[in-house]
């Protein structure tokens, strides 16, 4: 993407989202890391929220003469809603499982008698995060768990030579209306062992890594020489003409040939 194409795309950003907080820290510092996830006390961290897209599971449990359990497959709209028989449309998005579960007990409740329902997140809607610009290889890719910046770089095929290993930017998104912006110092933070740099990423993030200005350089020399490559032959030619001397030295010129004196 060029300068003038992704500036663009940050005024639309702004647009779409009005809250924009500029970071020079670390992302999700609420988030303990740990290098062994089997350590980490799990209770302690936020239940996940139903998302506009995602595919749920309505497991009402089983029925008389019926094997397995009745399950009931829903996408949640981009409304936030699912249509749920006989109560009908019911919010889905932004609620967690346990609630939602709640919710559709206590509609349900005026139909059936001690009504029981489990809720399960069977697809995540956009479980990717996008990274752009100076990589091999731009694009989309699975938001693993714990995937951090250099992760999601090295899922995009490393850094472009002209990369600004200084310079990356983080897009998160806090909410809808929100988006946090940071800008990391990955090759001296790495260099220097401090690893913190490297933050975590959740799905829908966007890394962008921008062209270094010595990048910009390089790319403008090639361009020059591969596009004026016919002028600069044509230069060099009449160049060697007034200076055959010079290119060949210890010659002189007979009749058109160079021969040796």
């Amino acid at each position: 993407m060029n300068r003038p194409a992704f500036a663009r795309a940050l005024m639309l950003l702004a647009l779409a989202c009005p809250a924009v907080a500029h970071s020079a820290t670390p992302l999700r510092q609420d988030i303990v890391m740990q290098g062994d996830s089997t350590r980490f006390d799990w209770s302690r961290a936020p239940e996940y929220r139903i998302v506009p897209g995602d595919v749920l599971n309505l497991n009402t449990g089983p029925v008389e003469n019926m094997p397995g359990d009745i399950l009931r497959r829903q996408i949640v709209r981009p409304d936030g809603r699912i249509s749920v028989f006989p109560v009908g449309d019911v919010v889905a998005a932004g609620r967690t499982p346990t609630e939602l579960e709640a919710v559709l007990v206590d509609l349900l409740s005026a139909e059936f008698k001690a009504p029981r329902i489990v809720v399960e997140v069977v697809e995540f809607a956009g479980n990717q995060v996008h990274v752009l610009g100076r990589v091999r290889s731009s694009g989309s890719y699975p938001a693993a768990p714990y995937m951090t910046v250099v992760q999601a770089i090295s899922a995009a095929g490393g850094f472009e030579d002209d990369a600004a290993r200084n310079s990356v930017i983080v897009f998160h998104r806090d909410g809808a209306r929100t988006v946090r912006v940071s800008r990391l110092r990955l090759h001296d933070g790495i260099k220097s062992g401090h690893l913190e740099i490297d933050v975590p990423l959740s799905r829908f993030d966007i890394v962008y890594v921008p062209r270094s200005t010595i990048g910009n350089i390089n790319v403008f020399t090639r361009q020059f020489f591969t596009d004026n490559i016919g002028a600069l032959q044509f230069v060099m030619t009449g160049w060697e003409l007034f200076n055959l001397e010079k290119v060949y030295p210890g010659r002189v010129i007979n009749s058109g040939q160079i021969a040796n004196p």
